[in-house]
C-alpha cells in the first residue's frame, strides 16, 4: 500500500512538472510572436514591414485586417491583439481611455490621402469637384463613415462643397476602403473616394482627381501598444521600428504622408 502511495505521487510530480513546463513553453512560444490589428487601407504597406521586422528580430507577426471600426470592437470585445494600427486617432484615443490600450504609447505612424477614382473613360474629361455632380454618374463608392475613416473623409468633402444631400441616394457605403477601390477598379461604381496608397499599389488603369486638403481633416493615423502586448518587449521594439526611417521612406513611395 505504502509503495503504491509513493508511485501515485511520483505520477503526480511528473504530471506536474510536464504540465508547467508545457506552460512555460506555450508562454515562451507567445513571446516570440506578436499579433497586429492593421487597417485595410494599410495592409499592404504593413506586409512589407512585418516581413522585414520579422528578418531582422526572429519574430512572428500574425496580422488581423479589417475596418478601423471593426478592428476597435473586436479589440473591445476581448481579441488577443497586441498592437493596433488604426486609420484615425479617435478610436486609439478612446482605447487610451480604457483598460485596452497602454498610456502614453500612441502615436501618428502615417498620414493618409483621399482621391476619387474612376474606370469610366466618359467621366476622364471632368474635372474636380465638377465630376461628382456629372449626370452620367449612377454611383459613387464610399466606405461607410461610421465605420471607415476615409469614409468619414469622403463625407466630409461632400458636406465641405454643400452636396451630401443632393448626391446622398446615389452613395453606396462600403465596409472598407479597399473595397471601394476594386468595386471601382472592376466597374461596378462609377466612382469613389479611395486611398491614395491603393492607386499607387493596385491601380493598372483609370483615372484619379486629387481632392484639396481644406476640404476634409487629415486621416491622422495613429497607433497604440495594446493590454496584450505590455509585457511583450517585441511588441514595443516594432512599435519603434514603425517610426524609423526605414520605414518611414518606404511609406512616402507608398503615398502616404509622414511627419
Amino acid at each position: 500500500m505504502l509503495f503504491l502511495i509513493k508511485k501515485i505521487k511520483t505520477v503526480i510530480t511528473v504530471l506536474y512538472i510536464s504540465t508547467f513546463l508545457t506552460i512555460l513553453s506555450y508562454k515562451n512560444l507567445l513571446a516570440t510572436e506578436i499579433h497586429v490589428g492593421v487597417a485595410s487601407n494599410f495592409l499592404v504597406p504593413m506586409n512589407f514591414i512585418k516581413k522585414t521586422f520579422e528578418n531582422k528580430n526572429n519574430i512572428k507577426v500574425f496580422l488581423s485586417s479589417g475596418s478601423s471600426g471593426s478592428l476597435y470592437s473586436q479589440i473591445i470585445n476581448g481579441a488577443p491583439l497586441d498592437i493596433f494600427l488604426s486609420a484615425d486617432q479617435e478610436l486609439p484615443k478612446k482605447l487610451e481611455n480604457t483598460t485596452k490600450g497602454i498610456k502614453e504609447t500612441r502615436f501618428t505612424y502615417a498620414i493618409g490621402k483621399l482621391l476619387l477614382f474612376s474606370t469610366n473613360e466618359e467621366l476622364f474629361n471632368f474635372t474636380f469637384p465638377n465630376i461628382i455632380l456629372s449626370k452620367k454618374i449612377k454611383y459613387i463608392g464610399l466606405g461607410n463613415p461610421k465605420y471607415v475613416p476615409y469614409g468619414k473623409a469622403a463625407k466630409e468633402v461632400l458636406k465641405s462643397l454643400n452636396i451630401l444631400n443632393v448626391l446622398e441616394k446615389k452613395l453606396v457605403l462600403s465596409k472598407n476602403v479597399n473595397q471601394v477601390f476594386l468595386m471601382n477598379y472592376f466597374g461596378n461604381l462609377d466612382i469613389g473616394f479611395i486611398a491614395k496608397s491603393d492607386f499607387i499599389i493596385k491601380n493598372k488603369k483609370g483615372k484619379v482627381w486629387d481632392i484639396p486638403q481644406k476640404l476634409y481633416y487629415p486621416i491622422k493615423q495613429d497607433a497604440i501598444l495594446l493590454k496584450n502586448g505590455e509585457k511583450k518587449s517585441k511588441a514595443r521594439m516594432f512599435l519603434k521600428f514603425l517610426s524609423s526611417e526605414r520605414v518611414k521612406d518606404k511609406l512616402i513611395s507608398f503615398g502616404y504622408i509622414v511627419n
